[in-house]
């Protein structure tokens, strides 16, 4: 009987220790489990403050002053009106956070330059509701407030040459976390990275048609940050692929050991036509439960994690063709980022651009002198040669060779290839950069069929291209969405003439560019340099049958530029098969 009881208990024990730990959150501190409690807010501890990483911050922020506008125009503004906050404790700000508390609500505005980069502000008010918000540094305004305050929302903006901005914002619906790896919300979940993690949700059918993300924390140089860890479908169970964890948003940055993680519905939408530049509202809910994270997926830092490849995926890799003509690299980053090419169904060649340098000069001096007649002679020798001067219709069939090439060689691999004159018709085309469209005798550029410029290929390209804003209005984002692709491929062909050969140095850079991976984040699928040695003009055919550009063709070897993409498009397949480009991108849509 005694025996029996003593069983009894144990089993009972066991049974409390069990459920004590499952509800308990046993890796956490009794502070830091309080800092969990709905309500809570936060008051940062006089050693927190002493961060070094978070003094250097402050500083900064003090330092880069948010110069105000008196024109609403020269600005693009985010709205955003969050619910269910995660624990201010579990962050690090660099501005001031009035009113946060764990689980509550919260609106911020930030401005940023619309044209150029960089923070900017106004020089009028912004208010919430009629009350004026104090500023919060850095171009930002924020203010929280509990959930029984929650419901639709205005921000108001103005300025001194009288531009005004009122934007109504409100909340998205909730979602809930269930489970992690069948451990209840709450309980001790912990993560290492083994194998795929399984979250079971509430409330997503609420509205399919929002995005969901699941967030983690990172270390970002001892300064905690919350960052996209997987773009999920919208379904009440969720399965995040292993990989995730070392292919996110902002890898290679490590994941802090004692996490959060988040799941955080998003609606997000772009305004235009006000006096503001840009407008991007948008909208989320997020729920939240403290995890452990275990194994190599924790700790690191920012160069080991770059390093390994084991930690943050990424292909990089130079090859040469059969024939050796061609050295290609190709560069592409992180699966987070960077899609697989088996997303690549339908594409559009939006920017194909020409550019050669046809002449070369040089002028040496040498020095000879004699020792009997005590005479010294100065010789200066100027070399000045030209490629063989051709019209300005020869370039343009060269370009639009090139084009049709390349063109084919996509359709080769199974991907289809929108109408050049349907990407240039579209009405998002009208933003892209046009070419020079010069032929002289020392400088040429054309563009295939009409096409602009996309590629910034120089530094006075990119300083004037340079511009602030959201990347749902990016040119190229624009143009996929209106003509339904999804991929837009820009190439540059830059020729410098070699004097040794009388022929023309190519230099061909690819870029494909995919749909946004989420509303803040771009995405590529890759980018390929590609180089090699010139023929000589000379015994290049130099006109077959007549046309002349078919002898530039061959001498920057047209056809083993063809042979080297067809191969690193291939290396690029045989590199993601099974791999975690794959695994991310999974019955995954943009």
């Amino acid at each position: 009987m005694k025996t029996k009881l003593k069983f009894k208990l144990s089993f009972l024990v066991i049974l409390f220790i069990t459920i004590s730990s499952i509800n308990a959150q046993s890796f956490l501190k009794k502070k830091e489990q309080k800092s969990y409690e709905c309500g809570y807010v936060h008051k940062a501890s006089f050693f927190n403050k002493l961060k070094p990483m978070k003094i250097i911050s402050k500083l900064a922020g003090g330092l880069v002053k948010a110069k105000p506008k008196s024109d609403l125009s020269d600005a693009a503004i985010a709205i955003s009106y969050g619910s269910g906050l995660m624990p201010e404790s579990r962050l690090d700000f660099s501005t001031k956070v009035n009113g946060y508390e764990t689980c509550g609500d919260a609106v911020s505005v930030v401005f940023l330059n619309y044209d150029g980069v960089g923070l900017t502000d106004t020089d009028g008010e912004v208010s919430l509701d009629g009350t004026k918000l104090e500023k919060a540094g850095l171009g930002t305004y924020f203010q929280g407030f509990s959930p029984e305050k929650r419901g639709n929302k205005n921000i108001t903006i103005t300025s001194s040459d009288g531009s005004k901005v009122s934007v109504d914002v409100a909340p998205v619906a909730p979602i809930e976390i269930i489970s992690v790896n069948g451990v209840e919300k709450g309980g001790d979940i912990i993560l290492d990275g083994t194998k795929d993690v399984t979250i079971e949700l509430k409330g997503v059918e609420a509205d399919l048609d929002s995005e969901i993300y699941v967030e983690m924390v990172i270390n970002a140089m001892s300064i905690k940050a919350q960052t996209y860890l997987f773009k999920a479908p919208t379904k009440n169970t969720i399965i995040v692929p292993k990989e995730s964890f070392k292919n996110f948003e902002q890898s290679p940055l490590p994941i802090v050991e004692k996490n959060t993680l988040v799941v955080t519905r998003v609606k997000h939408k772009l305004i235009r036509n006000t006096d503001a530049g840009i407008i991007q509202t948008i909208g989320s809910f997020s729920d939240f439960t403290p995890v452990l994270i275990e194994g190599d997926i924790a700790g690191g830092s920012l160069i080991t994690n770059s390093l390994s490849k084991n930690k943050n995926t990424e292909v990089s890799e130079k090859f040469k063709t059969v024939d050796g003509e061609y050295k290609v690299k190709i560069t592409k980053g992180n699966a987070y980022k960077y899609p697989p090419i088996s997303k690549m169904k339908k594409i559009g060649i939006s920017s194909f651009a020409v550019r050669g340098n046809l002449y070369y000069e040089k002028t040496t001096t040498s020095e000879t002198s004699n020792s009997f007649t005590n005479m010294r002679t100065i010789t200066t020798t100027t070399i000045k040669k030209w490629f063989p001067e051709l019209s300005d219709d020869t370039w343009q069939k060269f370009a639009d060779n090139m084009y049709n090439q390349l063109q084919e060689q996509f359709k080769m691999k199974g991907i289809e290839v929108v109408a050049v004159d349907k990407v240039v018709n579209a009405k998002a085309y009208g933003a892209m950069n046009a070419i020079q469209d010069t032929v002289s005798k020392t400088f040429v550029e054309k563009s295939a069929y009409g096409t602009k410029r996309l590629l910034k290929t120089g530094f006075f390209d990119q300083m004037a291209d340079l511009k602030m804003t959201f990347p749902n209005d990016y040119t190229n984002e624009k143009i996929m969405k209106e003509l339904d692709l999804d991929g837009l491929v820009a190439v540059t062909v830059d020729l410098n003439f070699n004097h040794k050969t009388n022929g023309l140095d190519p230099v061909v850079k690819i870029v494909a560019f995919s749909p946004n991976v989420t509303h803040r984040t771009p995405g590529q699928y890759f980018e390929m340099d590609f180089t090699t040695k010139t023929k000589s003009y000379a015994k290049s055919g130099k006109y077959p049958q007549g046309k002349p550009e078919i002898g530039i063709y061959n001498v920057i070897k047209g056809e083993e530029f063809n042979k080297a993409f067809g191969l690193a498009i291939e290396q690029l397949k045989e590199v993601e098969k099974g791999s975690a480009y794959e695994r991310i991108w999974k019955d995954r849509s943009f």
